[in-house]
């Protein structure tokens, strides 16, 4: 893509209103986001955008998503709905434990900036309660939510955020002075909740609806919700850069930060305990498809190219890679030896080889 044509994206991103926002791709939202990654964006540049980019909850209409969401299989609702419990957890937990975060950041245009993230996460948490319970008829906020996937299907990502997140924040709370500390509260939440596992869902979720045409008023909203996450996970590389760039040893703690949470990164997408409700890959639409294969090097591909806005060095980065894609590997074949099936990657498998042939 040209330099032109870029900047036409992002531009088209960051200005449309809520109501043209449908019709917005998840794609483009991800060429404005990488544009964040660029070295003049500061602080300052995200307030400015924060300010353009308002939205409301009430202004999103649900009636057709009340009717899609009838027609989906049992299978494809079980699956999308533990998509955005998941979603919904996070938003509720990062709007409870991002205060010590904007308490204990060093400079004045993070603190400003970091208010903004918490009323956008708040904002996030009405979008899905108000979500769950007009369309998907699940009543009672978060607890229900949790309540009707069960917890097998959220145990991954409860360890991301009631031990990982949970503790880094409360570190950061009662040692707001600990540097290391406030960066290892940047990484868990920024680069890999926001910038590894949400991003990644988030693509997930709105290339199905646009593909199959469902469910506009989830599409409109989530889509706001994704150009919300740009700026936040912008804020986090362009924090992190600004410390490895005074502090080079600030780089070795982001490292051993990401190695140590990169397990339940991919145990919260693969979750092998989790029994799959799906139909054989061969017998869904091509359009209908989520290439598992795709889906990780997606989010592994936005990961490094986070990390090496940072400041991290390749060789870093070619170890997380190995790194993680032997958890892929692991989780993978630990389903099948819990369930005795076949993962449905196999046959994704099987194709790119034959592809390859």
């Amino acid at each position: 893509m040209s330099s032109i044509s870029v900047l036409e994206v992002v531009r088209k991103v960051e200005e449309a209103p809520l109501e043209e926002l449908v019709q917005i791709s998840i794609d483009d939202v991800q060429v404005q986001m990488d544009s964040y990654l660029e070295p003049e964006v500061d602080s300052a540049a995200l307030y400015r955008r924060w300010e353009k980019q308002q939205w409301a909850v009430a202004d999103l209409d649900f009636s057709q998503d009340i009717v899609h969401w009838s027609h989906l299989s049992e299978g494809q609702r079980e699956a999308i709905q533990r998509t955005m419990t998941l979603f919904f957890i996070g938003e509720q937990a990062v709007t409870d434990t991002l205060g010590p975060i904007l308490h204990a950041a060093e400079h004045e245009d993070e603190r400003v900036f970091l208010a903004t993230q918490i009323a956008d996460e708040a904002r996030h948490t009405v979008f899905f309660a108000r979500f769950f319970d007009e369309v998907l008829d699940v009543h009672g906020g978060l607890h229900a939510a949790l309540a009707a996937v069960g917890p097998k299907a959220t145990a991954g990502f409860r360890r991301i955020f009631e031990t990982h997140l949970a503790e880094a924040t409360d570190l950061v709370r009662r040692e707001p002075k600990n540097k290391r500390a406030w960066v290892e509260a940047i990484v868990t939440y920024h680069l890999v909740i926001e910038g590894y596992l949400a991003i990644g869902g988030m693509r997930n979720l709105l290339r199905f609806f646009r593909q199959v045409g469902l469910m506009p008023g989830f599409t409109t909203g989530f889509t706001a919700v994704a150009r919300d996450e740009s700026r936040h996970i912008g804020f986090g590389v362009l924090a992190l850069r600004r410390r490895v760039v005074e502090d080079p040893e600030v780089g070795r703690w982001v490292t051993l930060k990401v190695l140590e949470l990169l397990e339940p990164m991919v145990l919260t997408i693969i979750n092998p305990d989790n029994r799959l409700n799906l139909p054989d890959p061969a017998t869904i639409p091509a359009e209908q498809r989520l290439n598992p294969l795709e889906f990780r090097d997606f989010q592994i591909a936005s990961l490094n190219k986070r990390l090496r806005s940072v400041g991290l060095a390749e060789r870093t980065l070619d170890d997380i890679d190995v790194t993680i894609r032997g958890y892929y590997d692991e989780f993978w074949a630990q389903y099948e030896a819990t369930h005795g099936v076949e993962h449905p990657v196999r046959w994704y498998q099987r194709e790119a080889a034959g592809v390859a042939g």
